[in-house]
């Protein structure tokens, strides 16, 4: 397996593990678990369990010196704890379908500040993919269909630095790749954003929450928002980076988007229109084939 192939399949990994996210997240919320408390958990289960892998396979990177403290503290504080509370601020005053395509912007973003960070050239190709995947996720999401929307300045807001979050969440850790190993800014940044978190949190109302779910689907929920869903996705997102742009890798995480829609529809049996399968068919076309087809460069 060369390079490239390596970086499509880790995007396509972080792509699938962030689309079936919704299964976890909505069995917490039925055991009245807030969003701020699953966004904890996600990034402290996540934080803790890589750290004690890195602890067994690779030592050596958890070594780190203060500047780098900080750099992680500001990594995990943007790209994870802003992300994750920003989004769920957009989905309480804005339709769920707005702030998903407004997050898959994020696309966009990586290629405007790519092209400033690491001089990577906009190639057309990518900027017509970037557009054919965001007019798919306007179908998947049904925006469409939806009739009188009703849009909310703060809740757009909240989508867009949502949408920048995903974004930085795939770059920083390639921008200070010289000086830090990916892995290093990985777990610092989740244990630094669940720190963060942490301060807005009501343990109390956590424990009761806890003890009135069943302990198997407890366990069971946490394993997924925290090592599949974040640990396993999120670093399969920034490992990509070192074999493909970043551009590519945002582009492929696209592909959450039909994930999640068809975990919706075989899952939770939701409603899925000929208009949203269109949508999802453009999305993989315009996502897998540009990649896969794409001439060979020098």
């Amino acid at each position: 397996m060369n390079n490239r192939t390596k970086g499509i399949a880790l995007a396509v990994i972080t792509a699938v593990m962030w689309g079936i996210m919704g299964i976890f997240v909505r069995d917490l919320s039925q055991y009245q678990f807030t969003s701020l408390e699953i966004s904890f958990f996600r990034c402290a289960l996540a934080g803790a369990a890589y750290f004690l892998f890195l602890l067994f396979t690779n030592p050596g990177v958890l070594k780190i010196d203060l500047k780098g403290i900080v750099i992680c503290l500001v990594y995990g504080a943007v790209a994870y704890s802003i992300s994750f509370v920003s989004y769920s601020v957009a989905v309480s005053r804005i339709p769920v379908g707005v702030a998903t395509v407004l997050m898959f912007m994020s696309p966009i973003w990586v290629a405007v500040l790519g092209r400033f960070l690491f001089r990577e050239k906009l190639q057309k190709s990518k900027v017509v993919t970037i557009f054919i995947c965001l007019a798919g996720a306007v179908l998947v999401a049904d925006l469409t269909g939806s009739g009188d929307l009703k849009l909310d300045g703060i809740g757009i807001l909240a989508g867009i630095i949502n949408g920048v979050g995903v974004a930085l969440q795939i770059l920083l850790p390639k921008y200070f790749a010289k000086d830090y190993e990916r892995d290093t800014l990985l777990v610092y940044g989740f244990l630094g954003a669940a720190l963060i978190l942490m301060s807005g949190m009501d343990f109390h109302a956590v424990s009761a929450h806890m003890g009135n779910t069943p302990i198997g689907e407890l366990l069971w929920n946490l394993f997924g928002i925290g090592i599949l869903c974040t640990m396993v996705a999120n670093v399969a997102c920034v490992k990509s980076t070192q074999y493909v742009e970043a551009t590519t890798t945002s582009i492929l995480s696209a592909l959450e988007v039909v994930v999640g829609t068809l975990v919706g529809f075989v899952v939770f049996h939701e409603h899925l229109t000929l208009l949203q399968m269109a949508g999802a068919v453009i999305i993989v076309l315009g996502a897998v084939g540009s990649e896969i087809y794409q001439p060979k460069q020098k």
